[in-house]
C-alpha cells in the first residue's frame, strides 16, 4: 500500500541531509492525525513529524516548545520545519517514556520528578506565548463527546441532569487559578532521559487553564493507576510546593472535579478514536477511566448521577 505522506517526508529529509544516507522507521502515532519517525544518520539520531497540513497545524508546536525550551523546560527542539508540506524535524529524547519506566520499576520519587517540571511549566510567562484560554466552551465542547460517542440516546431527564453536573464542572475549572495547561500532561507525553531528567511532549494543544488539569492528568493517569495513598502524597507535595492559597480540603476537590471533567472528555474521545479513526486500541483503557468517574460519583453526592448514566453505555 502506498503512503504519499511517508514518500514525501523521505523525499523532504533527502533534500534536506543532500543524500539517502539515513533510515527511517515509525517512532509512533497518537491520538491525532500526527505521526512521528525515527530517523537515523551516521551515529545521530533525529525526530520527524508528519503533521498533515490539512488535519494538523505545526505552528502552536514550534511556537509552545520554544516557549518552554526559553523556560528551562525539556521539549524537543527544532532542527528543521517545513509548514508547507507539514513536515518537522526535531530533537530526538529517546524511546523510553514514563509509562515504560514505571511499569518496570515504580519510584514515586519519578512522579515527584514530573511535578516539579509542571510547577516549572505553570511558573512561566504566558504573555508572549499567544496561547488560547481554556474557556466556558472549550471545556463544555469536550464534556460533550460524551454525549456524542460514548453515550447511547439520553431521556430528556438525563441530558438535563449531565449539564447541570457539566455546568459544575467548568465552574471548578475557571474558579482555580489559571496557568500553562499542557492538556495532555501524562505518563506517555513525558521522556525519561539520562540522569532521570524528563522531557516534554505533545504538547502543542496548550491552553491556559486550571492548574489541577495537568496534575489529575498525571496522577489519574489513563494508562497507569496510582494507589489512593499515592495519590494523597503526591497531591500534598504538590500543594506544599505551590503555597496555594486555599484549604487542603478545597484544593482536594477542585482536584477531584478537574478530574471528572477530564474522564468524562476521555471517554468520548477514546470511543471516537475507535468508531471513526479505527483505533480500537484505546478502548481497552476505558475502565480505568470510568472507575475513576464512578469513584468520585460515589464520593461526591453533587455528581452522583453519573453512576446511573454512564451504566448505559
Amino acid at each position: 500500500m502506498i503512503d504519499q505522506r511517508l514518500d514525501s517526508l523521505t523525499d523532504y529529509l533527502e533534500r534536506f541531509f543532500d543524500d539517502e544516507n539515513f533510515v527511517i522507521t515509525l517512532a509512533s502515532d497518537d491520538a491525532s492525525f500526527r505521526r512521528y519517525f525515527r530517523i537515523e544518520r551516521d551515529n545521530s539520531s533525529f525526530i520527524a513529524m508528519d503533521a498533515p497540513p490539512s488535519k494538523e497545524k505545526c505552528e502552536p508546536f514550534i511556537r509552545i516548545a520554544k516557549h518552554l525550551v526559553a523556560g528551562g523546560v525539556h521539549a524537543p527542539k527544532i532542527i528543521e520545519a517545513n509548514l508547507e508540506q507539514g513536515f518537522l524535524l526535531l530533537e530526538d529524547l529517546g524511546n523510553q517514556t514514563f509509562l515504560d519506566k514505571q511499569q518496570k520499576s515504580f519510584d514515586i520519587q519519578h512522579y515527584k520528578n514530573a511535578i516539579d517540571v509542571l510547577i516549572n511549566i505553570q511558573s512561566l510567562n504566558t504573555k508572549s506565548a499567544d496561547i488560547s484560554p481554556y474557556n466556558h466552551a472549550l471545556l463544555t465542547a469536550e464534556m460533550q463527546l460524551l454525549i456524542d460517542w460514548y453515550l447511547p440516546t439520553l431521556t430528556n431527564e438525563q441530558n438535563i441532569q449531565l449539564q447541570t453536573i457539566f455546568t459544575l464542572l467548568t465552574d471548578n475549572a475557571l474558579n482555580q487559578n489559571q496557568v500553562f495547561v499542557h492538556l495532555d500532561y501524562h505518563s506517555r507525553n513525558l521522556m525519561v532521559l539520562n540522569d532521570n531528567d524528563l522531557g516534554v511532549i505533545d504538547f502543542q494543544d496548550a491552553v491556559i487553564g486550571a492548574n489541577t488539569y495537568d496534575l489529575v492528568s498525571l496522577l489519574k493517569d489513563a494508562y497507569f493507576e496510582l494507589k489512593p495513598t499515592e495519590v494523597q502524597t503526591l497531591l500534598a507535595y504538590f500543594y506544599k510546593k505551590t503555597n496555594l492559597d486555599i484549604d487542603f480540603a478545597e484544593f482536594k476537590k477542585q482536584f477531584d472535579f478537574m478530574g471528572v471533567q477530564r474522564h468524562l472528555k476521555i471517554l468520548g474521545i477514546f470511543k471516537r478514536l475507535s468508531i471513526r479513526d479505527g483505533k480500537h486500541q484505546y478502548l481497552e483503557n476505558i475502565p480505568l477511566v470510568v472507575k475513576y468517574v464512578l469513584n468520585m460519583a460515589d464520593k461526591y453526592p453533587e455528581i452522583s448521577n453519573l453512576k446511573d448514566i454512564l451504566c448505559l453505555a
